[in-house]
């Protein structure tokens, strides 16, 4: 049961982190000192970091999730229609975890080129 709770907080905390990508996309600095720009960076920093531990977490803990649901979870009250309902949820979260990632993976690419201009200077 501790699994399947540590599970749904890691997805939420990686919606979160998906949401915290685009808002950082957002507010991106397109030009600045280079105070805001290694702040910036250092920001990007620790969202990733909760965003891969996140992942990760899901990752590993879904797996006997998936294994012991029928054991654990299945209520017969609900019957199939809990079927119907896990996989609209999980298009659910894998759309929101896909739009992370393109976030994620956007403003990787900003904040290397960052790096890369700070560096040079």
């Amino acid at each position: 049961m501790i699994s399947n709770y540590s599970h749904d907080i890691a997805t939420a905390f990686l919606a979160v982190s998906g949401f915290a990508m685009w808002l950082l996309s957002k507010k991106y600095p397109v030009s600045g000192n280079s105070d805001l720009i290694h702040y910036f960076i250092s920001l990007y920093a620790s969202v990733k970091r909760m965003a891969m531990y996140s992942l990760a977490w899901v990752l590993i803990a879904g797996v006997p999730r998936v294994v012991f649901y029928k054991q654990f979870e299945w209520t017969s009250i609900a019957g199939d229609l809990q079927v119907v309902a896990i996989a609209i949820k999980h298009i659910v979260m894998f759309l929101l975890v896909g739009t992370g990632a393109l976030y994620w993976i956007r403003l990787d690419k900003r904040v290397n080129s960052l790096k890369t201009e700070i560096s040079s200077d």
